[in-house]
């Protein structure tokens, strides 16, 4: 079970193969036993259903609009009944709702290493100087790890209003409007750190040396690859399976 979710590539493939899976579910029978199974991997991943549930507080913000949108579209351009409409909407709400709580329990969850190092520790072995190639694990690296510092600012920087009594009887609208006033300032606060830490890269000699060693490589052997093929053939079993 360790091999599941210690190795990143295995665990993002296992996450990927799960949603796809429940997005072409054909029946509300294993639609619940997806649900079934995703309960199994929270429980192994030890995040809390509550977590997930807060995760979510966005998107039923939203569904209402969603569901307006897609009956409207079904009435204009389909000749289906209301009651095919609505079944309809129904089974792909469940669908996004529960591929939204499969990819939210990845982000939560208890597994280790980073899935680009796993991806750069696999193409260090093929030792090809491509430095486009290393400028894009670069590149995907920072994003991935400027975005928590972002949420961890703009958490702040409403801790700091709260604490202050600023825009604490404003509605939804008002704080959506002030989030978009603030937000382009915060966003070139961090740009310019990532000026200041490419200039850093640089005068240590960034890009000299290519291909880029891995300080801590992860292991990607024939046991990985055979999983991986295991994985995707459960999942191609259940959904032919369903069919039957």
């Amino acid at each position: 079970m360790d091999i599941l979710f210690k190795q990143p590539i295995i665990r993002l493939w296992l996450y990927l193969s799960f949603s796809t899976a429940v997005l072409f579910s054909p029946t509300l029978f294993h639609w619940l036993g997806y649900f079934g199974l995703f309960m199994s991997l929270l429980w192994l991943e030890k995040v809390a259903i509550s977590i997930i549930i807060r995760s979510l507080k966005s998107f039923f913000y939203f569904l209402p609009i969603m569901i307006g949108f897609y009956f409207l579209i079904s009435i204009i351009m389909s000749q289906s009944t209301y009651w095919q409409i609505l079944t309809e909407i129904g089974s792909a709400m469940m669908k996004f709702l529960l591929v939204m709580a499969i990819m939210n329990a990845y982000t939560f969850g208890s597994g280790s290493g980073s899935v680009f190092q796993a991806f750069r520790s696999i193409w260090v072995q093929f030792n090809k100087p491509w430095r486009k190639v290393e400028d894009w694990f670069l590149f995907m690296e920072m994003t991935l790890r400027f975005y928590p510092s972002l949420q961890r600012d703009w958490s702040r920087w409403q801790g700091i209003h709260k604490a202050l009594g600023l825009n604490v009887a404003n509605g939804r609208i008002r704080r959506w409007k002030e989030t978009a006033r603030q937000l382009p300032g915060m966003i070139m606060i961090h740009l310019h750190k990532a000026d200041d830490i490419a200039n850093a890269m640089t005068l240590r000699g960034y890009g000299q040396q290519i291909p880029r060693g891995v300080a801590r490589p992860i292991p990607f052997t024939f046991g990985h690859f055979s999983t991986l093929l295991i994985i995707s053939f459960i999942f191609i079993t259940l959904h032919n399976f369903a069919q039957i």
